[in-house]
């Protein structure tokens, strides 16, 4: 089942590094699929806010597709926040860069975390890994 698999995934990516607090995936429609949390830890945001910012980064993200022929495609961004760090990585099932993103994987980091190291050095090779995991 697509749930349980995703929760896997992203259980698996919060145990990646003890600073990564959150991990979630959405589809291409902005819905949130699943979470996991780090353990010890407690949500900043409620389950109904955490769904309208999952929303939110799924439009915002789908937005920069317009600049893809200048930019390139976007492999993750980052926001750091006074209580977080936050990070969305497009994701495509497919090998082929050229795919349109239909998953979304959502992260926050503790503050004093090297979120972009532990995305490049960690996050992304775990999602490249486990591509096929990603089809509908």
């Amino acid at each position: 089942m697509l749930t349980e698999r995703f929760y896997d995934i992203c259980k698996q990516i919060v145990e990646l590094n003890e600073s990564i607090r959150f991990a979630g995936i959405a589809n291409k429609m902005g819905n949130l699929v699943t979470t996991a949390y780090q353990k010890g830890i407690i949500p900043l945001m409620t389950k109904e806010e955490t769904t309208q910012y999952a929303l939110r980064v799924v439009v915002r993200a789908t937005t920069r597709e317009d600049f893809e022929t200048k930019l390139g495609r976007l492999r993750y961004s980052v926001g750091k926040y006074d209580k977080l760090v936050r990070a969305t990585i497009p994701i495509s099932p497919s090998s082929n860069d050229d795919d349109k993103s239909i998953f979304y994987l959502l992260l926050s980091f503790d503050t004093d975390s090297d979120a972009t190291s532990i995305i490049e050095r960690k996050v992304l090779p775990r999602i490249k890994r486990d591509k096929e995991n990603f089809r509908e």
